[in-house]
């Protein structure tokens, strides 16, 4: 998905929403150098047959954090808000948990041998992946603002727009690997039900979880995954770093190891709407996308309105 004007709008917002949290005298360095950067950035997108028109909004993000970094000499700004939220996030999933325990597997035998339900199958994952989609709620990038105290983690009344979970389960059933491309710190507790439930489901799948290369925003990564709370997601699948700098997944700017898992998994899952700005031209049968649609732009572009919840077999365009 191409950046629009108005995704430079967002970024100056999100800057300023990060400022509030600032000691005074930190602010007017910080406001001239983004204002610069931006500034720009958006000559250039509006210059035509400039490369950067071609850019998605996680893209055009980088250097404007790069330069966030730069300013504050502080290579990770969000740490203390991604410690944060990994806690707040456990407490959250918990108290989830105990209102709306995940469905029982229900055992049956099939040609002589002892194997899960397929209705608890599909009633466990859909308990699964509502709760992991829940977990996107978390985000300090793309909304116009966001606290644990006033964000909406009400499991019963998800709207969702596009909810292919037939398909999923039917690529699950002959699948031996999946890449699941991790979003925002906080998030990855609640990736963590979902992780669970399918080596529960799928004892043979192999999971690699894929976090960003470097700090940007309140994305994860691998030192976020050292937070006493996210080390149990280390039992169930492989974490790595992706080597994606923007907080969305860019195959050309991942690592070699990344790239190998992407090119010969059998499912991937990408989490967030970042993830799904950079992947959504990629029409592959492999390909889902769980994401909560936070912004004005995205609910235009997958003409759905904001606040609803997609997971989405990505061989099709949203608008068909």
């Amino acid at each position: 998905m191409i950046a629009q004007e108005m995704c430079f709008d967002c970024l100056q917002r999100q800057i300023k929403n990060f400022s509030k949290m600032l000691p005074t005298h930190n602010l007017q360095p910080l406001q001239e150098c983004v204002e610069k950067k931006l500034a720009s950035l958006k000559q250039s997108y509006i210059t035509p047959n400039k490369q950067d028109n071609l850019l998605t909004p996680p893209q055009i993000a980088i250097d404007i954090y790069k330069d966030l970094s730069t300013t504050l000499q502080n290579d990770d700004p969000y740490a203390h808000i991604k410690q944060e939220s990994i806690q707040k996030a456990f407490h959250i999933c918990q108290e989830l948990i105990s209102r709306y325990p995940a469905p029982k597997l229900e055992p049956q035998i099939h040609n002589e041998k002892i194997v899960w339900s397929k209705d608890s199958i599909f009633t466990r994952l859909d308990w699964a992946v509502r709760m992991a989609i829940l977990g996107n709620v978390i985000d300090y990038g793309s909304q116009h603002s966001f606290s644990f105290d006033n964000a909406d983690f009400d499991f019963k009344s998800l709207d969702f727009g596009a909810y292919d979970l037939k398909p999923f389960i039917s690529k699950l059933e002959s699948a031996k690997s999946l890449l699941y491309i991790a979003d925002n710190a906080g998030e990855n507790i609640f990736d963590a039900l979902l992780i669970v439930t399918l080596k529960a489901i799928y004892p043979h799948l192999s999971i690699s979880y894929a976090v960003r290369g470097r700090a940007i925003i309140n994305d994860l990564t691998l030192q976020d995954m050292l937070h006493p709370l996210a080390q149990p997601l280390l039992e169930s699948c492989e974490v790595l770093s992706s080597g994606v700098r923007s907080p969305g997944f860019v195959y050309a700017d991942a690592n070699s190891q990344t790239q190998s898992l992407y090119d010969s998994a059998d499912m991937i899952l990408a989490k967030g709407m970042g993830n799904f700005e950079c992947l959504e031209s990629y029409k592959d049968e492999r390909l889902f996308l769980l994401f909560k649609i936070k912004c004005d732009v995205v609910a235009k572009f997958c003409n759905k309105a904001k606040g609803t919840m997609m997971f989405l077999h990505n061989t099709h365009y949203i608008k068909e």
